[in-house]
């Protein structure tokens, strides 16, 4: 990865940017997918830009159709709870800074700028700034953010991302030596030292290039030891954000109250704009389109997040009203739909290539909403720097049943299909069922919780053949994708975010040797060629949909926008009119 100075580097990102109306045509035509510049910059001080024509007061109400899987940062890894997390509740060292115009920015957050690299890119300085301070009054230390990340490494938490650890211990495997700071581990992780209170330096044993993309990510969040409960920190995470949790009644509802001791000043990024944030766990994506195009009482300041898309069932009576029309949130995300292949369990390759060949997609779309993405034949994303496009296992439209039949022997093969128990999953899964059975399968299908979802996948051993996932680059560039999903050198008991348990040693040198790389484009090109030979070689999954967000928000939100980094509404700059 190139290495560079702080504001001179620039990597391409998703330009999901949308503005409060980003209405679509009534034949739901996808959003052309396009990359952008995000660049580091210069000036990372408070405020935020005030938004034009907000005004402070009101309740947001946030439809969403299950329980956060993980609200404690360093296990905080799917959209709906990263968005809630990193706009409302906690900071990080740095962050994303954007509006919904196409312009994006990384800014310190936490720290004055975007990072001070030295050691030709081995060595990462960050200065916090004045005045920082959690929800009680209590100063944000540089020993807290380095306690947070120290926790990230315990084996108690499984989830979330992993690049700071992989990197300070210059190892996929980075428990070999440490495991956090519980039972006796040390406060600060390998690597990392704190001179003082306003001071964290990272010393990687190898360069890294994009640390200050990476220090967006919840990892560096601070947790201070004594507010820390290990797993149970999930319930109860301690805000440094504008807002703090008043109360939270899993699986029903949370309610974000304004934490008065957040300084605007020091926050390139967020508003604290409405007094609250209701959060309803319990709305179907049904309940939540109906509400939002009535348009009445508490529905006119709510809106949905990017789990609860306006269904098939409802989109028609939302485009032929002119008014609900224009509040849909719509634009191409950085998301990847694909079926996993479970390759503990489906051995043979030539299953997984008859599954491609098989898959419907367009049928798979009218269901899922024709308006909600195109179909994907590759790993990476359209939206993703260096991707190029391939069909492999070209089966047509709608599939191509008698070339799985061919792949297959004439045998019939049976999958256990397990699914994120929602509306439109359900009928995914149905749907799946039904198309696959002429090509020679016969699935089984399973519903697991929503809120235990990537937890049960998660597990080296869990009891399922297929099923389905998306995943979006964390920045942009093949190597915030193809690892996290492919590499087996990070393979786990628990909490694997490569759920094909894919591990390859030829996949698993050239993704370490692309990461060495110190240029960008050589890398993107490599990244392209990995993709194209990971689904030649080893098939672990079946590309579906490039995602498109297609949600709505009440009448009187404003400020809204489909934020870049997250493919998710964005909250930074939400009001009530």
């Amino acid at each position: 990865m190139r290495l560079f100075s702080v504001g001179v580097v620039a990597l391409a990102l998703v330009a999901a940017g949308c503005t409060e109306n980003t209405g679509q045509n009534d034949e739901g035509d996808q959003q052309e997918a396009s990359t952008q510049t995000a660049v580091l910059a210069e000036n990372s001080d408070g405020p935020a830009p005030e938004v034009k024509g907000a005004q402070k007061g009101g309740t947001v109400t946030i439809y969403t159709s299950a329980d956060f899987e993980h609200l404690d940062p360093q296990q905080n890894y799917v959209i709906p709870s990263t968005t809630t997390g990193t706009n409302l509740i906690y900071r990080t060292l740095t962050t994303f800074r954007e509006n919904g115009d196409g312009k994006l920015e990384v800014v310190g957050d936490l720290a004055t700028n975007t990072g001070e690299e030295s050691n030709g890119g081995k060595t990462w300085k960050y200065t916090l700034k004045d005045g920082l301070k959690y929800e009680d009054g209590s100063p944000i230390t540089a020993q807290d953010v380095a306690y947070g990340i120290a926790r990230s490494f315990s084996p108690d938490l499984t989830e979330g991302p992993k690049y700071f650890q992989s990197w300070l211990a210059g190892s996929s495997d980075y428990n070999a030596k440490y495991k956090g700071p519980y039972d006796g581990g040390a406060k600060i992780p390998p690597n990392v030292s704190v001179p003082d209170d306003k001071t964290i330096i990272f010393n990687f044993p190898s360069p890294h290039a994009d640390v200050p993309f990476a220090a967006a990510m919840v990892t560096t969040s601070p947790v201070p030891e004594k507010r820390d409960t290990k797993t149970q920190y999930d319930n109860r995470p301690f805000s440094s954000g504008p807002y703090k949790i008043e109360t939270y009644r899993r699986t029903q509802q949370m309610t974000l109250v304004r934490n008065e001791h957040w300084d605007p000043n020091t926050d390139p990024v967020r508003h604290d704009y409405p007094d609250k944030y209701v959060i309803e766990f319990t709305r179907t994506d049904a309940q939540a389109s109906e509400l939002l195009l009535a348009d009445q009482g508490a529905a006119q300041t709510a809106l949905t997040f990017q789990d609860l898309q306006i269904p098939a069932s409802v989109y028609p009576k939302v485009i032929a009203n002119p008014d609900a029309k224009k509040r849909i949130l719509t634009g191409p995300t950085q998301f990847v739909w694909a079926f996993n292949f479970n390759l503990h369990r489906v051995k043979d390759i030539n299953v997984r290539k008859a599954f491609n060949y098989a898959l419907d997609r367009e049928g798979l779309l009218k269901v899922w909403g024709s308006y909600s993405g195109i179909p994907a034949t590759t790993i990476l994303s359209p939206t993703t720097s260096g991707y190029q496009d391939y069909n492999l296992y070209d089966g047509g439209k709608n599939g191509d049943p008698e070339k799985a039949k061919e792949l297959l022997g004439g045998k019939r093969v049976p999958l256990v299909y397990a699914y994120r128990n929602t509306e439109r999953n359900q009928a995914v899964a149905a749907f799946l069922r039904s198309s696959m059975k002429e090509a020679g399968f016969d699935l089984n299908i399973q519903p697991v919780d929503e809120d235990q979802y990537y937890t049960v996948l998660g597990r080296k051993d869990n009891a399922f053949d297929v099923y389905l996932r998306g995943w979006g680059a964390d920045w942009p560039g093949g190597g915030t994708t193809i690892p996290p999903q492919f590499d087996g050198d990070q393979i786990t008991p628990t909490g694997n975010q490569n759920l094909s348990y894919m591990d390859d040693a030829k996949a698993n040198k050239e993704m370490d040797d692309i990461l060495a790389l110190s240029d960008l484009t050589e890398a993107d090109k490599r990244w392209a060629a990995l993709d194209k030979d990971i689904m030649t070689r080893v098939v672990p999954i079946a590309p579906a949909l490039y995602d498109k967000q297609t949600t709505m928000y009440g009448s009187r939100i404003g400020g809204i926008y489909l934020s870049a980094p997250y493919g998710n509404s964005g909250l930074n700059n939400l009001y009530v009119k």
